[in-house]
């Protein structure tokens, strides 16, 4: 068990993927894509979501991702942010989505 403290650390906020592209240096099926966090800048990040999701498919979406992890090294692309998802009944990610209504950059409480 954590504490709500411990919880209240992580940086989650809303972003819109604006770019996406395939990534062959990676070990697993994964993308780059970047994301605009509103007043938090734009963030690059690898995500192991092809199973799910067509590369075309993925501007535009809303996703959801903790900024305050540290940025993790893979080959040679750095990840700065880790977008979050939930295993499909396949063990596949699937991509939790806000309501367009919420602002990139706004806190997930």
């Amino acid at each position: 068990m954590i504490s709500i403290q411990d919880f209240d650390k992580l940086a989650i906020r809303v972003g819109t993927i604006e770019e996406a592209q395939t990534f062959p240096d990676a070990k697993k099926p994964a993308y780059k894509v970047r994301i605009d966090f509103g007043p938090y800048g734009k963030k690059w990040s690898s995500a192991q979501i092809t199973e799910n999701y067509g590369i075309d498919g993925l501007v535009g979406r809303r996703i959801c991702a903790v900024m305050n992890l540290g940025k993790k090294k893979i080959g040679p692309f750095t990840s700065e942010v880790l977008i979050m998802g939930a295993e499909d009944s396949n063990g596949h990610i699937v991509l939790l989505e806000p309501d367009d209504s919420i602002k990139n950059g706004a806190k997930v409480n």
